[in-house]
C-alpha cells in the first residue's frame, strides 16, 4: 500500500501524526477531531510503510466496541490476514491472554476463572456478615478496586493501616484475596495487576513488542500506565491518542496527571495537536469551548468548526422537571415535523448527569408514545436464565468457585434451603475446602457432614451433582469423542430441563427467556465451529519466546475456558447490536458518561442545576465542567439545555454554575430555534443529508399545534393556558364569570356562593393578584405595628363609675359580632356545609392553600339584608386577614388595637342611638326579619361593613378622640370597671 492511499482523506495534523518518526507520540484530540481514523492511520502506516510485523503491535482501547471499530478500519487499510494478527483489545483482555500463556510462570493455575461483580460483592457481603464488620459492601467493593488501581495489594495496605476502620477495611481486603486464591479466581482488577507482576519479574515475555498504540490515554489509571511502560520496556515506542479537557472517570480512578507523567518518563515525547472538528456544527462548538475555557489550569488549545455556524444552543427554563420533560418531547415532535421528517427518532439523544433523573423523561415519552431506548439496561448475560447456564458452565469449568455454586445449587429447586447452603459454606470454610467439594464427598459418603440434611435435601444435592460430573466428564473426558461446546450445553438443558423450568417459572414471559437461550446456543455454537474456534485461538495467541514455554489449548476445556473468558470482558447488548446491524428508530436516552464517543444530530441535556451538574456528591468542579463538555460536544447540530426552577422534589433550583458566567447567555438562544426551509437546508447539509421538499415539510406540519417554542414563558413561569387550568380547577366549568353591581350573590347561579363584594372580584382570583393581596395585608399589619410603637398621649382623668354606652360607639360584643354565639347555632352552620350536595365540589382541587373562603362562610354583602346560604360551593380557606373564630378565649392582655376604614365617608350626623348589629337592621321593618336567623355565621362582621356601617350608623361627633380600643373595653380609662 503507498502512502497517498494511507493519507487520503486526512488534514495536515493527523497526516502528520500518522507519519511521525517519534518513537514517543502524543496525539492531542478534541471531540469529533477524526482520532479513530488518525489511530488506524497510524497502526496501518507501521505495518505497511514501516515493516512492523502485527503479531508484534499492541493496541489498547477502553471498550469491546472501539476495539471492534477500530479493528474493522485498519481491515480496510490492510486486509483481514494482516488485521487479525494485532494484538488489539482492551487493558484487561489484552493482560488477560498474557496470563493465560505466561501464568504459570507466577504460579497461576492453568484453569483460573474470572471473578465478575456480583461475585466479587457476594465473597465481599459473606465476609462481613461473618466478621460483624460495619463497612458497607459496595463501599468496601469500590475501595478494594481503587486500591488495586494503585498498585497497593491486601498486605501492603494491611501494614501501613492505621486508624481501626482502615484495620477493619484491611482485614476485609485480606480476606477477599483469600477467598479468591482458594476458588482459584481473579477478579477484573487482578487481570491487571497480576499481568503486571508477571512482566515485571519476566520482561522477556513482552520482548518481542515493537509498537505500542493506546487509544483514550486520559483515561487510564495508575496500573494502566504502568502495563504501558511495561508493554514497550524493550523498544519503547508508544503512541498515545488523549484529550485532556475529555478525562471524566475520576470515579474509576482515572489519572488526567498520566499525560504530563508520560512527558517526564520519556523526556522526548513530541506532541501534536488535532484542531479541526468534523462533528458539530460552529455556535454549538463555540459554546462548548466557552464552558470549557472556564479552567483556566488547562493549556490552550484552538478548535476549528469545519461546518457551518448554524444555530444557536438552546438554554430553555422551565417552570418544573415535569414541565421540562413535556417541553423536551414536543420539541422532538415540533423538530421532526418542521424538517419534514428528516430528523428520525434515533437521531435524537438525552443525556443525563445521573440515571436518577430519567423517570419524568421516560414518562412523558411514553405519554406522547415516543420511542425510546435506556443504553445500558440490562446485559444479556445479566439476564436470569442466561446467567444461570452461564453459571453452570463456570462450575463445570471451575468447581472451586464457591458463589457460582451457592447460586445453582438449588436452582432449579431441589429442596435444598437457603440456611442449609449457609452452613454448608460456613463448614466448608472452617474445613478449609470448596463448597462443591464438600457437596462431593457428603453425596459420594466420603464425609459425614455437621450440617443436618434431610432425606429430600440429600436427595437434591445427588441430582446437582450429578449434573456437573456429567458435564466435567463431557468436557474433560479426551476420550469422549469430538465434544463440542453446544453438545455440553445442550446437555446441561437436559439434565435440568431447563425449558420446562423456565415455564413454570415465568408462565409469562417463558417464550421470550427461550429465545435468550437460543441465542446462548447459537453462540456456543458459533465457538465451536473448528474455522471460528482456530481464528479465537490464533486471535489469543501471542509470539514464541525462545526458551519459554507457552501453553496449547486443544481440548473441549480449553474450548470452554476461552468461552466463558471472552463471556466476562464482553458486553452481550453490544455483540447483539452487531450481528443485528439494524437501525432501531428509538430516541436514546443515556448518562453523558456512557455517550462518550458518541454523537446524534439533535442532543437534549436537561437539569442543568447546581446539585446536578455539578453534581451535589461531587468534589471536582472540574472534571463536572469536562462531563458538560463532553455532553455538549456530542451535538452534530441542534443542541438544547434547559433548567426547571423547581426539581422533582419540588426544591427550587439554580442555574448550573457553569452556564452562569459572565458572557456565557450571549452564546445561547432562550427558545427552541425557528426552523424555516432555510434553516432545514443548513441542517441538511451539516448532517449530509437530502433536504425535504416544500411540500413534505408542509405535510409533515399538518398535525403540529405550534410552529415555535413558544408554549411556556421564557422565564420558568407556568404557560398561560395552564395557570386558566389551574385557577379555575376548583369551579364547575359552565359557571362563567359574571359582572357584579351591589348584589351580594357573587355568581349568579345556585351553586354560586355569598361574600362581601370587597372581597372577591368578578371570574377568578390569579396567583399574581392572591400574592398581591398578602403583601397588603403584611404592609397593614406593618402600619399597625408601627402605630402600637408611637409615643402614647397623657392619658385624661376618665371619671369613676359605669357610663352608659357613648352615642355613636358600637360595643365590643357588636364588633365581633355575638362571639359567644350559642354551640348550637355554630353546629347548624356546620352541618349546612356538610349537607351540601357533594357533585357541587370540584373534582380537580390544585393548590389549595391558594383559596381565599372557609367552608361553611357566607357573609352579607349588604348590611340592610340577611342572606342564608343558597346550594352553594364554598371555598376552603379563610378571608383574610379577618380572624377565625376561636371556641374560647382567655381573658386578653391589655394592648392597643387601631381600626382603619378604607375610603369611609364621615358619618352623617343623627339624634338616636346607633342601633347594635345584634338588633334587626334599621332599614328594614322589624317583623321582615324577625324569625330569620343571623347572616353573620363566622363570629365576625362581614368586610362589607367597613363601608356600610360607616353610612348607616348615623350618631353625633364621637367624644372618644384619644381613646384607643382595646379588649378591655373601658377599665383601661381609670383603671376600674
Amino acid at each position: 500500500m503507498d502512502e497517498s492511499s494511507l493519507l487520503h482523506g486526512l488534514n495536515t495534523a493527523q497526516s502528520e501524526a500518522v507519519t511521525s518518526d517519534a518513537p514517543v507520540l502524543q496525539v492531542l484530540a478534541p471531540p469529533g477531531s477524526g482520532k479513530t481514523k488518525t489511530l488506524t492511520a497510524r497502526v496501518a502506516y507501521l505495518i505497511a510503510r514501516k515493516q512492523l510485523r502485527p503479531w508484534n503491535i499492541i493496541v489498547c482501547t477502553f471498550t469491546v466496541k472501539a476495539a471492534n471499530e477500530m479493528k474493522e478500519r485498519i481491515t480496510g487499510f490492510i486486509g483481514p490476514e494482516l488485521a487479525k494478527q494485532l494484538k488489539l483489545g482492551t487493558f484487561h483482555s489484552i493482560s488477560l491472554r498474557y496470563l493465560k500463556q505466561y501464568g504459570q510462570h507466577i504460579g497461576l493455575d492453568k484453569d483460573f476463572g474470572i471473578a465478575d461483580s456480583s461475585d466479587s460483592k457476594a465473597i465481599i457481603k459473606r465476609i462481613i456478615k461473618q466478621n460483624g464488620f460495619s463497612i458497607e459492601p459496595g463501599q468496601a467493593r469500590g475501595r478494594i478496586s481503587s486500591q488495586k488501581a494503585k498498585g497497593i495489594d491486601a498486605e501492603h495496605f494491611l501494614s501501613t493501616a492505621k486508624d481501626v476502620e482502615k484495620q477493619e477495611f484491611a482485614k476485609v481486603y485480606v480476606e477477599y484475596e483469600e477467598a479468591l486464591r482458594v476458588s482459584n479466581l481473579l477478579d477484573y482488577d487482578d487481570l491487571l495487576l497480576r499481568c503486571s507482576f508477571l512482566l515485571k519479574s519476566h520482561p522477556q515475555c513482552v520482548s518481542n513488542v515493537e509498537a505500542l498504540l493506546i487509544d483514550e490515554f486520559q483515561d487510564t489509571n495508575n496500573i494502566q500506565y504502568d502495563l504501558m511502560s511495561l508493554f514497550a520496556q524493550r523498544n519503547n515506542v508508544i503512541t498515545i491518542v488523549g484529550d485532556p479537557d475529555q478525562s471524566i472517570y475520576g470515579f474509576r480512578n482515572a489519572e488526567i496527571k498520566n499525560l504530563t507523567r508520560m512527558k517526564k518518563h520519556w523526556p522526548d515525547t513530541m506532541t501534536i495537536n488535532l484542531e479541526e472538528n468534523y462533528r458539530s456544527s460552529g455556535a454549538i462548538l463555540h459554546a462548548a469551548q466557552h464552558i470549557i475555557e472556564q479552567d483556566e489550569s488547562r493549556p490552550p488549545k484552538k478548535l476549528q468548526a469545519t461546518h457551518s455556524l448554524g444555530m444557536r444552543p438552546v438554554l430553555r427554563k422551565l417552570p418544573s422537571a415535569a414541565a421540562e420533560a413535556d417541553w423536551l418531547v414536543s420539541e422532538v415532535q415540533r423538530t421532526r415535523a418542521m424538517t419534514g421528517n428528516m430528523l428520525k427518532p434515533s437521531d435524537f439523544a438525552v443525556l443525563l448527569r445521573s440515571a436518577a433523573l430519567s423517570r419524568v423523561i421516560e414518562s412523558a415519552m411514553g405519554k406522547a408514545g415516543v420511542p425510546y431506548r435506556m443504553m445500558g439496561g440490562t446485559r444479556f448475560y445479566d439476564r436470569v436464565e442466561v446467567k444461570l447456564l452461564v453459571d453452570y458452565l463456570r462450575v463445570i469449568h471451575q468447581s472451586g468457585d464457591n458463589e457460582a455454586v451457592e447460586r445453582i445449587v438449588n436452582v432449579p429447586a431441589r429442596r435444598i434451603g437457603a440456611e442449609t447452603i449457609k452452613s454448608l459454606q460456613e463448614e466448608a470454610t472452617q474445613q478449609q475446602t470448596s463448597l462443591w467439594q464438600l457437596i462431593v464427598d457428603v453425596v459420594q459418603g466420603r464425609r459425614r457432614p455437621s450440617t443436618k440434611l434431610t432425606e429430600p435435601t440429600k436427595k437434591g444435592l445427588a441430582a446437582f451433582v450429578n449434573v456437573i460430573l456429567s458435564g466435567q466428564r463431557k468436557a474433560f473426558n479426551e476420550d469422549a469423542g469430538q465434544g463440542s461446546l453446544v453438545d455440553l450445553l445442550n446437555l446441561v438443558l437436559k439434565k435440568l430441563a431447563f425449558q420446562d423450568w423456565l415455564k413454570k417459572k415465568f408462565p409469562e414471559d417463558h417464550e421470550l427467556r427461550w429465545q435468550n437461550v437460543e441465542e446462548l446456543i447459537a453462540q456456543a455454537t458459533d465457538a465451536s465451529n473448528p474455522e471460528r474456534l482456530q481464528a479465537m485461538l490464533e486471535e489469543q495467541a501471542l509470539p514464541e519466546i525462545e526458551g519459554l514455554e507457552q501453553r496449547s489449548a486443544s481440548t473441549l476445556g480449553d474450548t470452554l475456558s476461552l468461552f466463558l473468558s471472552n463471556i466476562a470482558l464482553t458486553s452481550a447488548s453490544e455483540a447483539k447490536a452487531e450481528q443485528n446491524g439494524e437501525k432501531v428508530e428509538q430516541l436514546t436516552i443515556s448518562t453523558i458518561h456512557a455517550a462518550k464517543g458518541l454523537e446524534w444530530p439533535v442532543v437534549f441535556i436537561p437539569a442543568c442545576y447546581d446539585g446536578s451538574i455539578p453534581h451535589s456528591r461531587s468534589d471536582d468542579n472540574d472534571e463536572e465542567r469536562r462531563l458538560l463538555y463532553v455532553g455538549m460536544t456530542r451535538a452534530q447540530a441542534l443542541l438544547y439545555l434547559s433548567c426547571p426552577v423547581k426539581n422533582t422534589q419540588r426544591e427550587e433550583t439554580a442555574i448550573s454554575t457553569f452556564l452562569a458566567q459572565p458572557g456565557v447567555s450571549t452564546f445561547f438562544e432562550e427558545h427552541g430555534p425557528s426552523l424555516p426551509l432555510q434553516a432545514t437546508r443548513g441542517l441538511s447539509a451539516t448532517l449530509r443529508r437530502d433536504c425535504p421538499s416544500a411540500r413534505a415539510i408542509d405535510e409533515a406540519k399538518q398535525d403540529l399545534e405550534r410552529d415555535e417554542d413558544n408554549y411556556r414563558p421564557l422565564n420558568g413561569e407556568q404557560a398561560p393556558e395552564e395557570l386558566a387550568k389551574w385557577d379555575y380547577g376548583r369551579s364547575s366549568s359552565n359557571v362563567p364569570a359574571a359582572v357584579f353591581s351591589t348584589a351580594a350573590v357573587t355568581m349568579q347561579q345556585q351553586q354560586g356562593f355569598s361574600t362581601a363584594t370587597a372581597t372577591l372580584k368578578p371570574g377568578f382570583t390569579s396567583v399574581s393578584e392572591k400574592y398581591e393581596e398578602l403583601m397588603e395585608e403584611a404592609r397593614m399589619k406593618s402600619i399597625d405595628k408601627r402605630s402600637e410603637q408611637a409615643p402614647k398621649p397623657p392619658p385624661e382623668e376618665k371619671p369613676k363609675g359605669r357610663k352608659r354606652q357613648i352615642e355613636g360607639q358600637g360595643t365590643i360584643q357588636s364588633f365581633f359580632n355575638k362571639r359567644n354565639r350559642p354551640a348550637e347555632e355554630q353546629n347548624a352552620q356546620t352541618s349546612n356545609y356538610e349537607g351540601m350536595n357533594s357533585n357541587s365540589r370540584s373534582q380537580k382541587q390544585p393548590l389549595r392553600e391558594v383559596h381565599n373562603f372557609q367552608p361553611g362562610l357566607a357573609g352579607n354583602a349588604q348590611a340592610t339584608k340577611s342572606l342564608h346560604p343558597p346550594n352553594h360551593k364554598p371555598r376552603t380557606a379563610p378571608l383574610h386577614p379577618k380572624p377565625a373564630l376561636q371556641a374560647t378565649r382567655d381573658p386578653p392582655k391589655p394592648h392597643n388595637d387601631y381600626m382603619f376604614l378604607s375610603s369611609s365617608p364621615p358619618p352623617a350626623e343623627k339624634d338616636e342611638e346607633e342601633p347594635s348589629d345584634l338588633d334587626p337592621d334599621p332599614t328594614q321593618g322589624n317583623d321582615q326579619n324577625a324569625d330569620e336567623p343571623t347572616s353573620n355565621q363566622s363570629g365576625f362582621r362581614p368586610a362589607s361593613t367597613l363601608h356600610t356601617t360607616s353610612i348607616q350608623r348615623a350618631a353625633q361627633p364621637r367624644r372618644t378622640l384619644g381613646v384607643k380600643m382595646s379588649f378591655n373595653g373601658w377599665a383601661n380609662r381609670g383603671g376600674k370597671r
